[in-house]
């Protein structure tokens, strides 16, 4: 240490150094995958190779020694237009790999040159400051490529300003390019080196560029630049009134205050530094939280907002209202130019859409696959994915380009997993601010947090939905099982009595046939044969009636699963159909083609179905005659309505499987277009009146086919008619 000497002007600059250094390495460590993170990094390490032999410089004694250590801090600033070109390509997603590692090159091979030779650093100077290198001629060649690659830095900035449009990335490339601007006031440490003694202060201007820089990386994900400035700018401001405007006086001072206070002056400066510095960081922090307040005064007011709508959401039962109603939420309260909400069907296993709102950005499709890129993306990271944050990282990781095209398909600045159990359960699908704001971590905080709660409550209403399908189905099946009772008995019943009927209607036939009908009077001749044609009616209605209660009492027992045929399941539902459907006032179509293979299923439900669409599908007709009669729906001139019911069955094969497709089609009224994907909820209806429908027989319809391995689609028009196809699997033997 013989060599060296205490210097307070080399304190602050080592200081520096080792914190420019730690950030660098803190950086890299949160996220090294990134490339914005590398290069950031490859910065403060060129600026620490600048900083540290400049502060041993102003520490040492002899200028032999102080010009080394001055020819090893160029070695590093050789490195540092380089490296913030590189970090600038890097950030605005630029190929410029070939100026990148040119620039490299030349930086090395030069830096050797100026460590190996006096080429550059020529002798040193004494300052007030302490020794300072000298330069000769082969700063011309220094200062070309350091100027050079700063202003291609710019000029990147610039171009790519002028060309993007998105409000949040146009205001990162603004306030990177004041950012840099600031840097660059560091080369006012090139002075000296000509003999213009200005202090040089350029390591203050590096550190408060890679401050606000580490700062909008770890907080801001590389967005948040405007607050990562303003607290940059209160720090500089603050730590240069409270702190370096008394070190500027006392430095000069230097004499006077040795003789005052002996020659351990710089103890009583440490100890004044030690208060000062106290001082300048509460009063920073008190400045910081007045001027974030200020800015962060409406994000503040929307994320209380959604804390407390996370807390209200277990409350809400109807599945529907909960997802309108989160979309519509979040759409609001944050600004959104778009929302949606993705949930899993776990019949198809795909992401359906559910609920959207907003007309700026349109989902690419209705469903997204489980094996789509960003599906997969969630599952590993479970956590929330930043569009802007993606298209940064993924020069680093090719695969993320993928996930960013998924992103983008989905018109998404934002996606939100909702996990139960590890089990990705949906996602919130969120476009970018209106207010051209982004989203920070404090906004991902709560919007996980609103998530984990939404997905608690979409379980909450799933498993409510579920069990008042479980009570509808009862009740359905109950009905049917009353039904069956009650026509059994009443079968038993009536069939007795159109017994009677019959057996008293062919004995009076019997009497009259046997009497001797010469001498009687013609007119009562005449109402003889008419009585016995009255008795011959009677008898056979009464033969119709029992054959009637036989079909309802056929039609109303549970049935079991076995071998049949799709011209059973027909049959069955017209001789029940018959009594409830004129089908002499309508045009009847059904078409069957023959053969058609055998199916494993319940007959009585099968035809519950079938029975069920043709009774609804007449109802749909009449009220479609009503409207016309009612002149609420007009005709053509000309025209007229006479209502239609099509049936017609083939054998089809999907992805390699034999399936009966059975298409029900009518024209009667149809369903209003935002009522159609609600017809197979329980208890939804369109029927004007309880007696006429409870909204239960297109949900039993589904399920008695989902339960035969099928499927059901619905496809309706107001005013022109509904159609239902169903896929049935055929039995394995005729499949």
């Amino acid at each position: 240490m013989e060599r060296y000497v205490f210097n307070a002007h080399a304190a602050p600059i080592l200081l520096t150094g080792v914190m420019m250094f730690a950030s660098g390495v803190f950086v890299l460590l949160k996220r090294p995958a990134a490339s914005v993170n590398r290069n950031f990094f490859l910065i403060c390490l060129s600026v620490t190779i600048w900083l540290i032999p400049t502060g041993l410089g102003y520490l040492s004694i002899e200028p032999d020694l102080a010009q080394l250590w001055f020819k090893c801090d160029n070695f590093g600033v050789m490195f540092i237009s380089v490296t913030v070109f590189h970090f600038v390509t890097s950030f605005l997603q630029l190929e410029r790999r070939r100026a990148v590692r040119t620039g490299y090159l030349v930086a090395f091979l030069f830096g050797l040159v100026v460590v190996l030779t006096d080429w550059l650093v020529i002798d040193v100077r004494k300052f007030s400051w302490g020794y300072f290198p000298r330069w000769g001629y082969f700063s011309i060649v220094f200062f070309a490529i350091f100027f050079g690659y700063m202003a291609a830095s710019f000029n990147s900035l610039w171009l790519e300003y002028r060309k993007v449009r998105e409000p949040a990335r146009k205001n990162q490339i603004k306030y990177l390019f004041l950012a840099f601007a600031l840097a660059y006031t560091g080369s006012v440490d090139y002075l000296p080196t000509f003999g213009i003694p200005v202090y040089p202060f350029g390591f203050i201007s590096i550190f408060l560029f890679l401050s606000v820089v580490a700062l909008t990386i770890i907080r801001y994900r590389l967005m948040d630049i405007t607050l990562a400035m303003t607290r940059g700018t209160i720090f500089m401001v603050v730590y240069a009134l409270v702190l370096g405007a008394p070190l500027l006086v006392a430095l000069p001072s230097q004499p006077q205050i040795e003789r005052l206070l002996g020659t351990r002056w710089w103890v009583w400066l440490w100890i004044a530094c030690a208060i000062l510095a106290t001082v300048a960081h509460y009063s920073n922090l008190y400045f910081q939280r007045l001027a974030e307040n200020r800015l962060l005064a409406e994000q503040r007011r929307y994320q209380a907002t959604l804390r407390r709508a996370s807390e209200g959401m277990t409350r809400i039962r109807q599945l529907p209202r909960l997802l309108k109603l989160t979309v519509s939420i979040l759409s609001k309260t944050v600004g959104l130019t778009y929302a949606a909400i993705y949930l899993i069907d776990m019949g198809t296993k795909r992401y359906a859409l559910q609920a959207s709102r907003g007309k700026d950005g349109q989902p690419a499709g209705p469903a997204i696959e489980a094996d789509d890129p960003l599906i997969q993306y969630l599952n590993v990271h479970k956590n929330a994915v930043v569009l802007e944050e993606l298209h940064l990282q993924h020069a680093a990781d090719p695969g993320l380009r993928e996930v960013e095209l998924s992103l983008r398909h989905l018109g998404a600045a934002l996606v939100i997993p909702s996990f139960i159990h590890d089990h990705l359960l949906g996602f919130v699908v969120m476009g970018a601010k209106r207010s051209g704001g982004i989203y920070t971590d404090d906004d991902l905080k709560v919007l996980m947090t609103l998530a984990n709660q939404a997905a608690l409550a979409i379980e909450n209403a799933r498993f409510y939905e579920a069990e008042r399908e479980r009570q509808a189905e009862m009740f359905h099946t109950a009905q049917l099982a009353s039904l069956g009772k009650m026509a059994g008995g009443m079968s038993h019943q009536i069939n007795n009595r159109f017994y009677a009927e019959c057996i008293m209607a062919g004995t009076l036939k019997g009497i009259w046939k046997e009497m001797d009908l010469a001498g009687v009077p013609e007119p009562v001749k005449q109402l003889i044969l008419k009585t016995m044609g009255d008795l011959q009616k009677i008898e056979n209605d009464a033969v119709r009636g029992g054959d009637i209660a036989k079909t309802l009492l056929n039609f109303s027992k549970p049935g079991k699963a076995a071998r049949i045929t799709f011209q059973d399941i027909l049959k069955l539902s017209m001789e029940a159909a018959q009594f409830r459907v004129k089908f002499g006032e309508i045009d009847y179509e059904p078409v069957v083609v023959d053969p058609l293979p055998s199916l494993d299923g319940n007959l009585n439900q099968l035809a519950e179905v079938f029975f069920n669409l043709m009774s609804n599908a007449y109802d749909a007709i009449k009220k479609k005659q009503e409207a016309i009669k009612e002149g609420s729906l007009k005709l053509l001139a000309g025209q007229t309505y006479k209502g239609k019911l099509a049936i017609s069955v083939s054998s089809i094969t999907r992805n390699g499987v034999t399936w009966l497709q059975a298409v029900v089609h009518d024209t009667g009224i149809g369903v209003e277009a935002e009522s159609v994907p609600s017809m197979f909820i329980p208890f939804f209806t369109t029927k004007a009146t309880a007696e006429k429908g409870t909204g239960l027989g297109l949900y039993v319809i589904k399920k008695i086919i989902e339960n035969h391995g099928g499927e059901i689609e619905v496809n309706s028009t107001y005013g022109e008619g509904t159609t239902f196809t169903m896929y049935l699997p055929v039995a394995k033997e005729a499949a």
